[in-house]
């Protein structure tokens, strides 16, 4: 190998390093968001179980960020694609520019959030959680 062929090696080892951080980070924000759902849900059951006077209203408050969340997290898991799809193209050595962390030109070959959010990876999480909390709450208000 020639100098040049090294020094290009080595700045696509480093554009490929980069990259894997990115798709590291996008990974553990998804999970980060899983974690605050689940919380955010049993913090809502805590408090509907508390409640002197128990109201659906409570229920419906908490479901509304678990939605958000649900949302985010697709919307993280459709970026983790589309770095994942950058990674392979520098990983090739197909043209792009060097160091570049712009995975705009491949987010229109990923499915759209609504999308990725119904997928089985996303929504049995989410499901779960709601379906857990629904039950959970509808035995504290007829408990009550």
């Amino acid at each position: 190998m020639t100098g040049s062929q090294d020094q290009s090696e080595s700045i696509r080892i480093a554009h490929l390093t980069m990259l894997q951080g990115v798709i590291s980070r996008m990974g553990a924000n998804s999970f980060t968001l899983k974690a605050l759902s689940a919380t955010f849900g049993s913090a809502a059951v805590a408090v509907t179980a508390s409640s002197d006077n128990p109201s659906v209203y409570y229920a419906v408050a908490a479901i509304v960020p678990i939605l958000i969340f649900w949302l985010m997290d697709a919307q993280y898991l459709r970026y983790e694609r589309a770095y994942r799809n950058l990674y392979d193209h520098v990983r090739k050595g197909e043209e792009i520019d060097a160091y570049s962390l712009n995975a705009a030109p491949f987010m229109k070959d990923i499915k759209s959030v609504f999308i990725i959010a119904l997928s089985w990876s996303v929504s049995l999480f989410y499901v779960a959680i709601l379906v857990s909390f629904g039950l959970v709450v509808y035995l504290i208000l007829k408990g009550a």
